[in-house]
């Protein structure tokens, strides 16, 4: 088997991650792997250290016709073999090239990693006709793209929840020590990129509800100067600048998300499937998330974790409370999350699933 993977981000990110991950599975599988991305050296290094075939294309998007005849040349004498999009920009060059190839052997599948309402344009129906799978990160971001009707064959279309690659050994990172928590503090996390959608702002209001208990937040991540700055005027004016640790952006993740005692997710917006709250999991700890995004769709309420309205500070609050005052709920949460995680979540499932969704055929 023969996959193509084409990437257009201009910077390394999770999708670039996500590609990765999965080309490396693949490859381990037996399978040639290529990569069209664009002309960015950091890029183009990193896939290919990991012994990846790298084609730089312009990848311009629907109306870049150059990188589709490019992408044909290449595909023409391949045999069979699949062109793997993950947005619709780059699904348009996917499928134009197939057009273009006299390569007949060729399947075109994408993945959606977007909570958004499908588009239904005549050019857009068109490219839905040409795709021959469709898979998307969980059931909300199936169901909001499919909110408009689009024209499309629902046998094209399945739903994977995306996961992450968790090593054998995670080296847990001394953070109590590091930022001279005390022993008996209780240890919540959020981990991301700090932005207002991440409900950042709500989740300092609710720390402010519970400061008399003995607890530490522990932000991990970046984000613009501005809002960040925000959120640490926000600490000081509301007097948590003993409990709220700003941490910065850490990589690799894991061994920091192994030190906390439990994950929070306060997203106000809708997320297909953020991997946050797994990473948590994954590491035996519980996780408290929003119920707007899909995350509830493995996140259950009082089995391994708690959920709680998107914006709603008063309800967040009494949640970290909870998690902080019982040790015995953060055990029996956090076992029950890390056995869920390895059953349903962990990247050998996924994968699993992804590689079938390859070797299907429409009829």
């Amino acid at each position: 088997m023969k996959i193509f993977h084409v990437v257009s981000n201009k910077e390394w990110g999770g999708g670039e991650q996500y590609v990765y991950d999965l080309s490396q599975h693949q490859q381990a599988d037996g399978i040639e792997i290529t990569i069209f991305c664009k002309p960015v050296e950091a890029i183009i290094q990193k896939f290919k250290e990991a012994g990846m075939k790298v084609l730089p294309l312009t990848l311009g998007g629907a109306l870049d016709v150059k990188s589709a005849w490019q992408m044909a040349k290449v595909i023409n004498s391949v045999g069979p073999c699949t062109i793997h999009a993950h947005n619709f920009k780059d699904a348009f060059t996917a499928c134009y090239a197939r057009c273009l190839s006299s390569n007949k052997q060729i399947r075109v599948v994408m993945c959606r990693h977007l909570t958004r309402r499908g588009k239904n344009t005549l050019l857009y129906r068109w490219l839905y006709r040409h795709l021959d799978r469709l898979i998307f990160d969980s059931e909300l971001s199936k169901s909001e793209f499919l909110s408009t009707n689009p024209t499309i064959d629902a046998a094209k279309l399945g739903i994977v929840h995306t996961s992450i690659v968790v090593p054998e050994t995670v080296n847990v990172t001394d953070i109590r020590n590091i930022f001279h928590i005390p022993d008996d503090c209780v240890v919540g996390m959020f981990h991301g990129r700090l932005d207002p959608e991440k409900g950042l702002d709500v989740l300092l209001d609710a720390v402010a509800l519970v400061k008399e208990r003995s607890f530490r937040l522990v932000l991990v991540g970046r984000g613009n100067e501005e809002y960040t700055a925000h959120l640490k005027q926000v600490v000081v004016e509301k007097g948590l600048s003993e409990k709220v640790i700003f941490a910065g952006f850490v990589h690799p993740v894991l061994p920091y998300v192994a030190a906390a005692d439990f994950g929070i997710l306060a997203s106000t917006v809708q997320e297909g499937c953020p991997l946050s709250p797994q990473e948590y999991m994954s590491q035996g700890h519980p996780v408290i998330v929003t119920n707007n995004g899909g995350q509830r769709e493995y996140v259950v309420q009082e089995q391994n974790g708690l959920l709680v309205p998107p914006g709603d500070a008063q309800a967040l609050a009494e949640a970290i409370a909870r998690l902080v005052d019982d040790i015995a709920l953060r055990q029996r949460l956090g076992q029950q999350a890390k056995e869920d995680f390895q059953s349903l979540l962990s990247y050998d499932h996924f994968y699993s699933k992804i590689r079938t969704l390859y070797e299907m055929r429409n009829e």
